[in-house]
């Protein structure tokens, strides 16, 4: 795949281009996955398309694939977010992005934000990746907010959100948090949410009933 670079310019913490789904579509849908599918590889689709999730991300695929896999979800009534940065056989460049939108992708899921820049300008949603491995990681991950504001966070480990979200609220009340990593029961599932996480990603099948 032929690649453009991405516009580095400065930008000021605004959503720069909007994208299709509103805030408050997107917290609807949010409070209808509360539990997100996170399919890794394809056999489990059929799986995450007969959950009861509305959102649906994507992290196996390639060029060759991605148009159906993300065709069959949609088929099913589910939103279909791509984790570009582990996809197989993409760069993380503006020509990537506008063939995953054409591909009919709903939104993108990166650590880096002049992907999501690129994803947000085609009308996707942007999901940030952040990994709260130590507190100069949480830090520098808050500060990159000043500068580009996602729509959603997806925070790994999960275990980790309930130390961060209430300072996040503080800084952004708007922003949802997704948690991520380390989550093997409903029971997690359900104390995360009740600790403010919108919806809990899982590549766990068993735990796609809710």
């Amino acid at each position: 795949m032929h690649s453009k670079p991405i516009s580095r310019e400065a930008s000021t913490p605004s959503r720069h281009s909007e994208s299709k789904i509103g805030h408050d579509e997107l917290c609807s849908w949010l409070e209808q996955s509360r539990i997100i599918p996170s399919v890794r590889i394809v056999e489990n689709l059929p799986a995450a398309c007969a959950s009861p999730a509305k959102i649906v991300f994507l992290m196996c695929g390639t060029p060759l694939t991605i148009g159906d896999l993300v065709a069959r979800l949609k088929g099913f009534g589910k939103l279909p977010v791509v984790n570009l940065d582990i996809l197989s056989g993409f760069a993380r460049d503006a020509a990537a992005i506008e063939f995953l939108a054409k591909a009919g992708a709903s939104g993108v899921i990166s650590t880096h934000q002049d992907t999501l820049r690129a994803a947000r300008s085609h009308g996707l949603l942007a999901v940030q990746r952040t990994f709260a491995i130590d507190s100069v990681a949480v830090a520098n991950s808050f500060r990159t907010l000043d500068h580009f504001l996602p729509d959603v966070i997806e925070l790994l480990p999960a275990i980790a959100a309930p130390l961060i979200i209430p300072v996040l609220n503080a800084m952004r009340p708007r922003l949802p948090v997704i948690a991520c990593g380390l989550v093997s029961s409903l029971m997690q599932v359900d104390e995360l949410v009740r600790q403010g996480v919108a919806s809990v990603s899982v590549s766990n099948v068993s735990l796609w009933i809710v």
